[in-house]
């Protein structure tokens, strides 16, 4: 080697250096919507650079990472967020809903085989998309030491809360023995109504309301329990966009439970054609990242053809 690329090299070294510890770039959203790949504070009314997002996620205590569930583009900017900390000297705790709390023994047992762990979980037969999206998020947070929990309420309790057959002392702890002021749980039941496309019947709207409550709640307290772990964190929920939102999810609960949690919400949301506007809908969440729309089946189909498969084994 001459003394003159070796000289070239050393002046080299240090930019180097610096991009090697940089967060990887964000995912790249396909669609020409004015609003796709842009991140808005709400709070503000201004639109983030990726360094201002990188900074708040690196203060937080607490990043909640809301999702839609079938949406490439969001598990990829969720990984995007986990490396950030990483690249930031973080040991992102990374808890996921998907995965149910009494399921922590098998998620520690199938944690040292990425590539297993959906089916160990039963990931897919539960409904959830494919596991392989998900991966790169454990991925990144346990190659920096960071570990992975389970989040969600176990199958068991969910179904005596949607009966009102829970234990009084679970009630008291997941906060279901004090109403919600009237006019969120009426947004709550409006939001359940239309995500379920109109199909559900008025009398099975109060268990659902009380099922959301519920999953908040618990996957606030398994937040608010890892975050007390020294020399880790931040926790980082993965969960969908209606569990992130500041006003009546995951974050509101901690700020009953914790209040002295600095916690911050992302909410990676689906442009609509029609709106331009960032603050149109006011949305209630710390930043909003807005992507392009994954393909999908009309949900509605879906959910008929589900009703009906199900009401069909009912009356054999």
């Amino acid at each position: 080697m001459s003394f003159r690329i070796l000289m070239v090299l050393l002046m080299l070294l240090p930019i180097l250096s610096v991009q090697a510890c940089s967060s990887p770039p964000p995912p790249v959203i396909a669609s020409d919507h004015p609003l796709a790949g842009r991140i808005w504070q709400p709070r503000t009314g201004r639109f983030l650079t990726v360094s201002d997002l990188e900074a708040l996620l690196g203060s937080a205590q607490v990043v909640v990472l809301g999702e839609t569930h079938d949406n490439p583009d969001h598990h990829a900017g969720q990984a995007w967020a986990v490396r950030a900390l990483v690249a930031a000297g973080k040991k992102p705790q990374v808890a996921f809903e998907m995965i149910d709390r009494d399921r922590q023994a098998d998620l520690d047992e199938a944690v040292h085989d990425l590539d297993g762990l959906g089916e160990a979980l039963r990931w897919n037969e539960r409904g959830w998309p494919d596991w392989q999206m998900y991966r790169p998020i454990a991925e990144a947070a346990l190659a920096a030491g960071g570990t992975l929990s389970a989040a969600n309420l176990p199958a068991d309790l969910t179904r005596q809360i949607a009966r009102r057959a829970e234990p009084a002392e679970q009630a008291a702890r997941l906060g279901l023995d004090t109403p919600l002021p009237e006019a969120f749980a009426a947004a709550l039941a409006d939001e359940i109504r239309s995500s379920h496309c109109n199909m559900m019947p008025d009398s099975a709207i109060p268990a659902m309301v009380r099922v959301q409550r519920a999953r908040d709640a618990e996957m606030a307290a398994t937040v608010a329990a890892l975050a007390q772990r020294p020399g880790t964190g931040p926790v980082v929920l993965i969960a969908g966009a209606g569990h992130a939102r500041t006003d009546r999810g995951v974050p509101e609960r901690l700020r009953q439970i914790a209040p002295s949690l600095n916690v911050f919400s992302l909410g990676l949301i689906e442009i609509e054609a029609a709106v331009t506007d960032p603050a149109a809908e006011s949305p209630p969440f710390d930043a909003v990242w807005f992507t392009g729309r994954a393909e999908r089946e009309d949900p509605c189909a879906q959910l008929m053809r589900h009703m009906k498969k199900k009401s069909d084994a009912a009356g054999k």
